[in-house]
């Protein structure tokens, strides 16, 4: 009786969730005859900030053992849902895990080298995205949007790093490497398939959340103008105003932010004259430069919050492996871009800076590795020097992006915001919310102002 009693209960309210999860739902989702379950809060404050995540514990009818999924949802603000719906970021991942992922570990497979590539994908095993067709079921579901996977923590041991502290570079190795391995993956696909551009066989791929000119671009636009002019006033009070690399920092971020990163972002590549203009010390010319544009399939949101680790089970404690997970902002772009997001966000300035050769060096080899058990010649003109030259301009769109990002990930977990109490709609007083106290942020303000200084020195602003 108590089983049965355990069974019907929906812990998550309809009005949260968006529709009843009850057994009959689960039975529906897996196929099998649910004997019990239950929910939880999926995240802590401050680790999700998009979509809502609830924790379920589900045993099946004739076993022991619990199992553990994640059930990603909408949220309830009408603000955020609008920002999902206008950016299309969640049929964005699920599209990443119902079509692409799968054909990019169906390539490693069919070329004899799943165990050499062998991208760490979190296992989903239902969805709905309204209004369009489910790969994993023919069954109706409600008219709410939502992906159920595995929770890889409960599961499998997996675990978020520190991100105040930063990773250090054993989690940059491996995150590294992973990244090189979507990437090199994806180039691979794009050359066995003959295609040129993923971005018009998959719409899924073309990013045009910076070029959105209605209201929600003007509001993305007004928060990124009041997070620049905050972390002026940071490195300001940090260096000293008078520092040549103040005024550099403030003539640089009062251009249009989101028109910068837009640059960065176009369907058909990075135009390297361009960019390269808005440098303050400009690349030595070299006629033997292949400046044909890098274009791979990108993760896009590369940061500590969406990564998973796995660790060792004897001696000190070391990660082994990485789970990329939260595939909301995918888009066709040059590797550096994933490359300074990741590095910009989630290596503290003292590992990230003296280290930097020695982490490009890093993805150069894996890609380079990857490329050859997959049987595909690298990127056109790849090298560690061309790669370097091309990580070096992208460090613009490394600092744009890191502003807000760092926000969230230097605020002391006490400080962390849970979104679902934040009562606004409108985007740029949701997302404000998160940067409030920031001029307080001891950490913030140095390492801002170190990232700064450091692209004053060698000539990027």
């Amino acid at each position: 009786m108590a089983s049965e009693t355990k069974s019907e209960i929906n812990v998550i309210p309809p009005e949260e969730l968006g529709f009843p999860l009850t057994k009959e739902f689960l039975e529906l989702a897996f196929d099998r005859e649910v004997e019990s379950f239950s929910t939880n809060a999926g995240t802590n404050p401050g680790d999700n900030y998009m979509s809502v995540m609830h924790s379920i514990e589900l045993t099946f009818k004739g076993e022991k053992e619990a199992n553990h999924y994640l059930i990603k949802c909408y949220p309830n603000n009408q603000g955020r849902r609008a920002f999902l719906d206008q950016t299309n970021m969640f049929s964005k991942e699920y599209f990443m895990y119902q079509e692409f992922l799968p054909q990019l570990k169906q390539l490693a497979a069919e070329n004899g080298v799943e165990d050499v590539v062998n991208l760490a994908v979190a296992p989903v095993h239902g969805g709905n995205i309204v209004g369009k067709q489910s790969k994993f079921t023919k069954k109706p579901w409600s008219d709410e949007n939502f992906i159920l996977m595995t929770d890889l923590r409960k599961s499998l041991g997996l675990t978020m790093a520190d991100r105040v502290m930063g990773l250090d570079l054993n989690h940059a190795k491996i995150v590294i490497e992973e990244i090189a391995k979507l990437h090199a993956l994806s180039w691979a696909y794009k050359q066995k398939n003959g295609i040129t551009l993923l971005s018009n066989k998959y719409p899924q791929f073309t990013d045009d959340s910076m070029q959105n000119k209605d209201d929600l671009g003007k509001q993305f636009k007004q928060l990124m103008d009041h997070i620049s002019n905050s972390s002026v006033k940071m490195v300001n009070e940090k260096l000293g105003s008078s520092h040549p690399a103040c005024k550099s920092f403030k003539d640089f971020v009062s251009t249009d932010s989101t028109q910068h990163m837009n640059m960065f972002t176009q369907k058909n590549g990075i135009d390297e004259n361009e960019i390269e203009s808005h440098l303050r010390i400009k690349p030595e010319q070299d006629k033997d430069y292949n400046n044909e544009p890098w274009l791979v399939g990108t993760h896009g949101d590369c940061w500590v919050n969406n990564m998973l680790f796995l660790y060792n089970d004897e001696g000190p404690k070391k990660p082994v492996s990485v789970t990329l997970v939260d595939w909301q902002l995918n888009r066709e772009a040059c590797p550096t871009i994933d490359l300074a997001y990741f590095l910009f966000s989630s290596v503290r300035t003292s590992l990230r800076i003296p280290n930097l050769d020695k982490l490009l060096g890093i993805y150069h080899d894996a890609f380079v590795r990857y490329c050859d058990a997959l049987q595909v010649k690298p990127l056109p003109g790849f090298s560690f020097e061309t790669l370097k030259r091309r990580y070096r301009r992208a460090q613009h769109y490394g600092l744009l992006v890191s502003l807000p990002i760092l926000s969230i990930v230097l605020k002391p977990p006490k400080d962390s915001i849970d979104m679902d109490t934040v009562k606004s709609e409108e985007v740029s007083e949701l997302f404000g919310s998160v940067m409030k106290g920031n001029d307080e942020n001891a950490l913030l303000k140095h390492e801002i102002s170190a990232t700064v200084l450091d692209m004053y020195e060698t000539g990027v602003i």
